[in-house]
């Protein structure tokens, strides 16, 4: 069926709770990130393409690699450099929606086309050819670090990870990036004083085979609801919590219980979003 001049697929059940992934074209608008990084949408997007110079998508399938144009701008730019600096060709997962929003699953934020999932690892057969849709999403990603035991799988280590993680770190229009608190720590261990790059750099759940780069509001863009900056130490005592008790019981579900909190109800998207959704 159509849904403001774009095809919609799935059953009417599952699109009447989520309808932002039925629609599978960008609106014919200005561009926008409209919103918060987890409660926005994204109009005028653009559609990553599936192959470039130092980089390959993947889980296509998905219908997840649009972009504001400053991410596309920004993938495309960066991972020239990647290959520039003989680093390889990264594989880009998750990006955004034709259209932004809420995802029904795997993500909280990637609403308004200013996040990307970047793989650490990086297939050989990707850096001979363009791969095939089926390869595209059924290729095996490599974790780095043990998400339950929190610690480095050495074997899988890439010395490229550090200065393919600091690329983009030092790119003025990357807000923060996110990895597992283990690759983050290594990082740290082996920076020494030349760590100013690291405070981009945020350790969060997850994350333990592939980073996720986060752009800043587009300049002017004043629907962008900004992120606070970064201000901690770029390898200051926040890090120690991950590697703490509590947070070991934390994840492994033997915290104390806790009386439960009231449930919240979830704010309401942007008055805007209601335009993309029913957009041309």
């Amino acid at each position: 069926m159509l849904l403001g001049g774009a095809l919609v697929f799935g059953s009417t059940a599952a699109l009447a709770a989520n309808p932002w992934e039925g629609l599978k074209s960008p609106s014919q608008q200005d561009p926008a990130s409209i919103g918060s990084y987890t409660n926005g949408c994204l109009s005028g997007a653009r559609e990553m393409p599936l192959r470039g110079e130092g980089f390959q998508l993947v889980r296509t399938g998905r219908d997840r690699h649009y972009g504001n144009p400053t991410l596309i701008h920004f993938l495309q730019d960066f991972s020239n450099e990647v290959a520039q600096e003989g680093l390889g060709r990264i594989q880009i997962g998750d990006m955004s929606m034709a259209r932004g929003g809420p995802f029904s699953s795997g993500h909280r934020s990637h609403q308004t086309g200013l996040d990307a999932d970047i793989w650490y690892s990086q297939d050989s057969r990707s850096l001979q050819r363009p791969l095939s849709g089926w390869e595209r999403d059924n290729i095996a990603a490599v974790p780095l670090a043990d998400a339950r035991k929190h610690s480095l799988i050495r074997e899988n280590w890439n010395g490229k990870v550090p200065r393919i993680l600091r690329l983009a770190s030092e790119d003025p229009r990357v807000e923060r990036i996110f990895v597992h608190p283990t690759i983050k720590r290594e990082l740290c261990n082996n920076a020494g004083s030349d760590n100013a790059w690291l405070s981009k750099i945020r350790p969060w759940w997850g994350h333990n085979y592939h980073f996720h780069v986060r752009l800043a509001c587009p300049e002017g863009d004043a629907s962008c609801v900004p992120q606070a900056p970064v201000r901690n130490e770029p390898c200051g005592a926040d890090l120690d919590w991950w590697f703490s008790d509590e947070f070991y019981a934390m994840l492994n579900g033997t915290a104390p219980a806790k009386e439960k909190p009231e449930p919240t109800e979830k704010p309401p998207m942007p008055q805007q979003c209601a335009q993309v959704l029913q957009a041309r």
